[in-house]
C-alpha cells in the first residue's frame, strides 16, 4: 500500500511540473504588450476583411510591401504599407499561424486576418512602429 501511495505522489509531483512547464514555456508577452500599446493608441485589432478595405485594391494589385520586419523570438511581425504610404498594417504571427517571410504575404492578411495573433490598420505608421519597438 505504501508503493501505491508513493506512485500518486510522484505523478501528481510530475502532473505539477508538466503543468509548470507548459505555462512558462507558453508565455508569449509580445501579442499582448503590443496589443496594448495599439489599444493605448487608439487602434483596434481587425479580424476581417472589412478592417482592411484601405488596402484591398493594393493587394489586389499587388503593390503592398513589406516596409519593416521585426523578430522577438517566438513571435515575429511585419510592417505592411502601400506604394503611396496611406495606411501601414502591423502583423504578428508565431509557429501556429502562416508564416509572412515568403512572397504574398500582404494577400494572405487581407484574406485572413483572423488567422493572426494581432492585425492592427493605422493611417499613418508613428504609432505601430512605436508599439513594435516598445515590445
Amino acid at each position: 500500500m505504501k508503493w501505491l501511495a508513493g506512485c500518486v505522489v510522484l505523478v501528481a509531483i510530475a502532473a505539477f511540473g508538466v503543468a509548470i512547464y507548459v505555462v512558462l514555456d507558453n508565455r508569449d508577452p509580445v501579442p499582448g504588450d503590443i496589443a496594448a500599446c495599439t489599444r493605448r493608441e487608439g487602434l483596434s485589432a481587425v479580424r476581417s476583411r472589412d478592417g482592411l478595405a484601405a488596402m484591398r485594391e493594393d493587394v489586389l494589385a499587388g503593390t503592398v510591401t513589406v516596409t519593416r520586419r521585426w523578430d522577438w523570438g517566438k513571435t515575429k511581425g511585419a510592417l505592411l504599407g502601400g506604394p503611396r504610404d496611406d495606411y501601414a498594417v502591423l502583423v504578428l504571427w508565431n509557429v501556429g499561424t502562416p508564416s509572412l517571410a515568403a512572397a504574398r504575404s500582404a494577400r494572405r492578411v487581407y484574406e485572413r486576418p483572423a488567422d493572426f495573433p494581432l492585425v492592427v490598420i493605422e493611417s499613418e505608421s508613428r504609432a505601430l512602429i512605436a508599439c513594435a519597438q516598445s515590445a
